[in-house]
């Protein structure tokens, strides 16, 4: 009888412990380039940390350029059936705070690195204005296709 009370006692801290262990969640921080950089980025700064809010997203990266802002989140694993839902939800966040904004927003891993790319550029400055639109153009024609 001791032997099954110690079980059941033992099964529940374990259910316990792993009920507890996913319920957290890190804080996700997104990294903030500013207006220090070639282009001020402040407009994509504002939209990835209304999107790192989301409980879905890992991570996010984020770039900006005059009145469009580019965004691509990193989705937990179990959320990535509900890619559609997190796009649109994602997409109507940031068109909530920068209405006049044009908002291209992708789910895709392709597009998350792209930014980190030209976020990072950003951030040490290495990269013009000028190639910095150029690169954008071609972020937009593979987000549209």
């Amino acid at each position: 009888m001791r032997v099954k009370q110690l079980m059941i006692l033992t099964c529940l801290c374990v259910i316990i412990t792993g009920l507890v262990a996913c319920g957290q969640r890190d804080q996700v921080r997104p990294m903030m380039v500013g207006h220090d950089a070639v282009a001020d980025q402040t407009n994509a700064d504002q939209a990835k940390q209304v999107i790192a809010s989301m409980e879905e997203v890992v991570n996010v990266k984020g770039v900006s350029l005059e009145d469009k802002i580019y965004v691509a989140p990193q989705v937990r694993h179990r959320s990535r059936f509900n890619l559609e839902g997190i796009r649109k939800e994602g997409f109507e966040r940031i068109k909530k705070r920068h209405p006049d904004a044009t908002v291209y927003f992708s789910t895709d891993k392709k597009i998350y690195m792209e930014l980190e790319k030209l976020e990072q550029q950003l951030q040490k400055r290495t990269i013009s204005k000028g190639r910095l639109k150029k690169r954008l153009g071609e972020l937009e024609e593979l987000m549209k296709g």
